[in-house]
């Protein structure tokens, strides 16, 4: 079963990198959709508020990366304990006993689900990444919001439940700026001709973020695409 979540993983992870190179997307949309760019509109990809203050962007991330930690925390306390790990919120003196131990004892190497360990926690990271990105702010802002938003997570929303993690602490950050960033550069590649049905179904599940931010809307330049 592992080999097989590490065989999906590596795919996943190289299929945004491959549709992130914007000449390779380009040549499989002619090859396998030539009906989609004969006489198609060129767009620009203009980001709705990357002409916000880092603040506006900082704040509008945040209520997006607190909906998301809401959400799956709310799910996470539904599901059985044998998939979350959490076992320190049983009650409210076990919850504050689990916070006193996140803050005044090293992170651990956790027995989470591998799924969870090396895709979920990627995926989120990822999500942190673009609430950001999205909007337009550099790679460096982007990636130090990822890591500052996997410490609140580590420390805050999931710290009464169980101890900080050291895998999550190394991968949500490190691997989900890089899958965040990739996934960023795919969703541009595929937003500068206007996004198709599959595009936007890809844009959904793979950077939501991004169209929280942005929705699907661009703007149309008065030129026309004849090929790619």
């Amino acid at each position: 079963m592992k080999k097989l979540l590490l065989i999906f993983t590596v795919l996943f992870y190289y299929t945004i990198y491959f549709f992130s190179q914007e000449n390779v997307y380009s040549a499989v949309i002619v090859n396998f959709f030539p009906e989609t760019t004969a006489s198609q509109p060129t767009f620009n990809i203009n980001l709705k508020h990357e002409r916000d203050k880092t603040g506006k962007k900082l704040l509008r991330a945040f209520g997006y990366s607190s909906s998301y930690n809401l959400l799956i925390s709310g799910t996470m306390l539904l599901l059985p304990e044998n998939i979350t790990k959490w076992e320190g919120g049983n009650n409210l003196n076990g919850m504050l006993s689990q916070y006193k131990n996140s803050f005044t004892q090293s992170p651990v190497f956790d027995h989470d689900l591998w799924a969870v360990n090396y895709i979920g926690h990627p995926y989120q990271g990822s999500f942190y990444y673009n609430s950001i990105r999205s909007q337009g702010a550099n790679i460096a802002t982007s990636a130090l919001y990822n890591l500052s938003q996997i410490l609140l997570w580590e420390y805050i929303w999931e710290g009464g439940m169980e101890q900080p993690s050291i895998q999550d602490l190394i991968v949500t950050p490190v691997v989900g700026s890089i899958i965040g960033e990739l996934a960023y550069r795919a969703t541009r590649s595929m937003g500068k001709n206007g996004f198709n049905w599959y595009e936007k179904a890809a844009v959904i599940i793979l950077n939501p973020s991004y169209l929280l931010n942005n929705g699907f809307k661009t703007a149309k330049r008065n030129t026309t695409l004849n090929n790619l």
